[in-house]
């Protein structure tokens, strides 16, 4: 195990100085539920970031363009859909699909950003869909070096009947080195409506290119369906400054997920 690590070290040095202006990230998490009625479920997420000006990879790799308060546009794809068993000789599935783009933006200490997303719900069968927009702005100032804290609403309206929501929302995040020369990342975001979520986070980074973390997040329905509460342990690392690989497993009641991801930069 120390050679490993000291082997990780040694190639996270020879990362440390690259520059880059795009970056394309993508990901897949599998959903293993307790309940026999789901048959399987999962979600693929596909998004690209363009940086207006370069960002130097000075310090942690994965944190670079948020140290350099490097202003981007982004777009995304997300693909979500869970498939029931067949009950009587019929399997049900929902599908979401959602294409989203947004900017964030710098200002000395200020920051904003803004998203809108369009997509549709799927159910099958019948085969019918319905339209989906979703929409995000939010707020942003840093009162100390590397400390974001935002808020402003997220929200979304569907046809799909009762699945329209304006929520309150809020983050922080906040990365700094620590006493041995190492750097931890903290992070939490929540979002307060009809549907209240809650995610927690930190990483911990033993050299720019390796880093793991763990995490916690939380969703309460505001109705009978069962909260959910789910645990996650999280890594990623650097093969280069160019290509990152990076896992997560989730722990639940009543789910356990498990997520592998990639990162390019260019």
């Amino acid at each position: 195990m120390n050679k490993l690590f000291i082997a990780l070290s040694l190639m996270g040095l020879a990362t440390t100085s690259f520059a880059y202006n795009g970056q394309v990230e993508g990901g897949y998490t599998f959903r293993d539920f307790d309940s026999n009625a789901v048959d399987t479920s999962g979600l693929f997420e596909l998004k690209g970031t363009f940086y207006f000006e370069n960002v130097n990879s000075k310090g942690p790799l994965n944190e670079a363009a948020f140290l350099g308060h490097n202003s981007n546009v982004y777009l995304g794809y997300g693909y979500d859909f869970t498939k029931f068993n067949p009950v009587l000789g019929q399997s049900t599935k929902y599908e979401t699909n959602l294409l989203s783009a947004g900017i964030e933006y710098f200002v000395d200490q200020f920051y904003v950003n803004a998203e809108l997303g369009y997509g549709q719900d799927s159910v099958k069968p019948p085969k019918k869909d319905y339209d989906l927009f979703t929409y995000r702005a939010l707020a942003g100032y840093m009162p100390i070096s590397n400390l974001l804290l935002a808020a402003g609403i997220d929200g979304y309206n569907s046809d799909f009947p009762n699945s329209d929501d304006t929520r309150f929302a809020i983050q922080a995040k906040y990365v700094t080195p620590i006493s041995n020369g190492n750097t931890i990342n903290l992070e939490a975001a929540a979002e307060f409506g009809d549907i209240d979520e809650v995610r927690l986070g930190a990483d911990y980074y033993f050299n720019p290119a390796f880093s793991a973390g763990i995490g916690y997040e939380s969703i309460d329905y505001s109705n009978n369906t069962p909260d959910e509460d789910t645990f996650l342990i999280r890594s990623k690392y650097f093969i280069n400054p160019n290509l990152a690989v990076g896992g997560a497993i989730g722990f639940g009641d009543n789910l356990n997920t498990y997520n592998i991801n990639a990162t390019l930069r260019f």
